[in-house]
């Protein structure tokens, strides 16, 4: 007995132990929780403050002072929503948490919502009269909504206290500027210097009034008695050194930087600063190296993400890559280094990762012209016109006199076919001197698709001064000869624009669409041969193989087209190519036999097994077809082109559930080559059938960018706006599908839909 009694205590301690240790009451959790968040706040982690906070309000929901912190912290994460509605929730509970209505007055104000701010500083004032914060912030949102008297004269009253706080001092001086009541301005800064003696901001900023009019000496005595002021402040040294470097007072420049140099060793911004000067003189090289040094002081976001700029402008887009990773990669928060990477990847024409980088910032500031243009840059690219154009007009909302943003809706006017509006926003950047030579472009090609040839010829010309041998005025001028019918002057502008940028698609597709009628057919094979040999492409192969098989060499046409899958192999749609091509020339019994040898004696050739597909597709024979599309994709379920081709036949059947198989097959190829043309085609009308209009449009504007002469597309395109009601744009697309001697299947039904347009069936 003794001995299972002694087993009985041995076993009841440690349950003890345990029953004592989970026995905490919830609020002694609680407490444990919020000591925990204070000490990851006060190591900087604040993620993980944050889910100790939040694990805290599991317990109490309704305590406002954690709502506060927590909102706090979330705002250093950059979660601006999230840490709004913890301050929503916090001023709900406590009605009175002056806290909570201030943080939420002042994400408003940021957020440029000065109706909301005024109302919610207007509900501190409510309970506490007196609050001077809450009347500043009152203040500053009348004024931002245009309620400048109202505004101004709170800050009178506020300035007339006996010692008003520095910042309320500065705010009341921008607002007199702003109401040219300049000589108060003056006056408040001179009281305010005597208030606080030791204030480098107060003047600096009368340094600035003082510069705006235009007495240099008097700005240079305040600004040096502003270092003077704070000479242990880095940052006052540094705003006087860029004052003297701006008034281009060298010498005084120099013998101040070397004082901060000496004084602040260990400081990184002296170096910057002098590295910025150094790179408005056009010397990047010694700008990179005095970067460079400041980063060995410093390894910060700050002096990394300069040194990326450096690079940039150093055209060495690799290195500026590598740095801006590692620097995400120990500040995820660094906004200018994420939109420089995602600028990066935009240049790399990789959409999908731009857009990935810029994820946070699209979902905290949408609305911020850095952000929102490289974002619809990005959506652009992916053929989501939608998504650009509502990016760009959220921001024009409060950007509204942004170029970027104009520039931006310019172009997505263009891509759209809406070239009245288009021309619309380029006229507004003409109005402000903001034409850049991409607006240039746009309004002449847009004026002459609205009939305006005149304003064509004003454009091209301004164009042709900024950037006389650019691919845009040099495109522009030849459209613009042709639209006159002066096909001479058209081909030059063609053939100098070939011998300029052969690896320009675009470039070889005009020189071939006019050469032909101006030279002879063997000397323009000539001409792009010796483009071909400057820059080798699959592209170059294939407008090659067209002129030799359009003037009648078989062979040699066909030896260009496996030329060009040889350099390209997993390019799409020259297997297509070649496929035609066997069509067109009675080829195709020939064709299939040869690759179901070849699928037969290596079924792991799965090169063979397209073009089998393909053959058996082009030949009518689409069971064949799905069959050996269907084997392909067992084997490689992210094949693209046997996932595009099953999906285009799957959406033929126009069935609810082969378009759902239909769609997900076209959204496989679209994930692997998200700028291919026919695979967006390809897309869109999946779309189309599903009745996906607006989606569709959006696809085959991508398509029609890539392959503005390809009929099938037009065609596609056309159907898209008929479904829009947008018919007189129809019109155009349709009728230049048809206009084009290039086969394709849907010919019959593009002229059943040119006269349906025509009698007005179409509306």
């Amino acid at each position: 007995m003794k001995r299972f009694a002694g087993i009985f205590i041995a076993v009841l301690i440690p349950c003890m132990l345990l029953i004592s240790g989970c026995s905490k009451s919830p609020e002694e959790k609680r407490e444990a929780y919020l000591s925990s968040a204070r000490s990851y706040m006060e190591k900087e982690k604040y993620a993980e403050a944050a889910i100790e906070f939040q694990n805290a309000l599991q317990i109490a929901p309704d305590d406002a002072q954690t709502l506060v912190t927590l909102g706090e912290v979330q705002l250093k994460l950059m979660k601006a929503n999230e840490a709004y509605r913890s301050f929503s929730r916090a001023a709900a509970i406590d009605p009175k948490n002056t806290a909570a209505h201030e943080y939420l007055t002042s994400i408003q104000l940021l957020a440029r919502k000065y109706d909301l701010a005024e109302k919610q500083a207007s509900m501190i004032l409510e309970y506490d009269p007196e609050n001077k914060k809450a009347k500043e912030m009152l203040a500053q949102a009348l004024f931002q909504s245009g309620k400048k008297a109202e505004a101004v004269a709170i800050m009178d009253e506020l300035v007339a206290d006996q010692k008003p706080l520095e910042a309320t001092i500065i705010n009341a001086v921008q607002m007199y500027m702003a109401t040219d009541r300049v000589n108060d301005a003056l006056s408040l800064l001179s009281r305010g210097s005597s208030l606080y003696p030791e204030s480098s901001k107060i003047r600096f900023l009368a340094s600035d009034i003082y510069i705006f009019k235009d007495d240099i000496s008097t700005a240079r005595t305040w600004a040096e008695d502003a270092y003077r002021a704070q000479q242990d402040n880095i940052d006052a040294g540094i705003t006087l050194a860029r004052f003297y470097a701006a008034h281009r007072m060298d010498d005084l420049f120099k013998a101040l930087l070397a004082e901060l140099k000496s004084k602040f060793p260990s400081d990184p911004g002296p170096y910057l600063l002098e590295s910025g000067v150094m790179q408005q003189k056009g010397d990047i090289d010694g700008a990179l190296a005095l970067a460079q040094t400041a980063r060995k002081i410093e390894d910060s976001t700050t002096t990394k993400t300069v040194i990326a700029q450096l690079l940039l402008e150093k055209k060495d887009l690799p290195a500026a890559e590598k740095i801006l990773a590692e620097t995400l990669e120990k500040d995820p928060g660094a906004i200018s280094a994420r939109i420089l990477l995602a600028r990066i990847y935009l240049n790399q024409e990789a959409p999908g990762k731009a857009l990935s980088t810029l994820d946070t910032l699209i979902k905290s500031i949408p609305r911020r012209p850095d952000v929102a243009v490289p974002a619809a840059q990005a959506y652009i690219m992916e053929g989501k016109t939608s998504q650009a154009r509502e990016m760009v007009e959220k921001s024009l909302q409060e950007y509204q006199n942004n170029a970027a943003l104009h520039g931006l809706l310019a172009k997505i006017e263009f891509l759209e076919g809406k070239y009245k509006e288009a021309l619309a926003q380029v006229d507004i950047l003409a109005e402000r001197a903001a034409l850049t030579p991409d607006t240039l472009y746009i309004g002449a090609l847009s004026a002459m698709r609205t009939g305006k040839a005149a304003q064509a010829s004003s454009f091209a010309d301004s164009l042709e001064k900024v950037s006389p041998e650019s691919w845009q005025t040099l495109h522009a001028r030849s459209l613009l000869a042709l639209s006159k019918g002066e096909k001479k002057s058209a081909y030059q502008y063609a053939e100098k624009a070939l011998s300029l940028f052969p690896e320009k698609v675009q470039a070889l597709t005009l020189f071939t669409s006019i050469a032909p009628s101006v030279i002879s057919k063997e000397e323009t094979l000539k001409k792009v041969r010796a483009a071909c040999e400057k820059h080798d492409s699959a592209y170059c192969h294939m407008i090659i193989a067209r002129l030799l098989e359009t003037s009648g060499d078989v062979e040699g046409a066909l030896n260009e087209i496996k030329r060009a899958t040889a350099l390209e192999p997993e390019n799409t749609s020259l297997y297509h190519a070649l496929a035609q091509f066997y069509a067109r020339n009675d080829m195709m019994q020939k064709a299939i036999n040869e690759y179901e040898a070849l699928v037969n004696a290596k079924p792991g050739d799965l090169r063979a097994a397209t073009m089998l597909g393909l053959l058996n597709q082009n030949q009518g024979r689409i069971s064949d077809a799905k069959k050996v599309y269907a084997y392909i994709l067992e084997r490689d379920p992210k094949n693209a082109l046997a996932a595009n081709n099953l999906s285009w036949i799957l959406a033929q059947s126009g069935k609810p559930a082969d378009l759902n198989e239909a769609l997900r097959l076209a959204q496989i190829a679209k994930d692997q080559f998200p700028e291919d043309a026919r695979i967006a085609d390809t897309l869109g009308y999946v779309y189309l059938k599903k009745g996906l209009a607006e989606n569709a449009l959006a696809q085959f504007q991508l398509a029609v960018e890539k392959l503005p002469e390809e009929p099938t597309i037009n065609y596609h395109m056309a159907l898209a706006l008929v479904e829009l009601s947008r018919n007189p744009e129809a019109r155009k697309y349709v009728e230049k599908a048809l206009d084009t001697e290039i086969p394709f299947d849907e010919r019959e039904a593009a002229q059943e839909l040119m006269a349906r347009i025509g009698d007005g069936k179409g509306e």
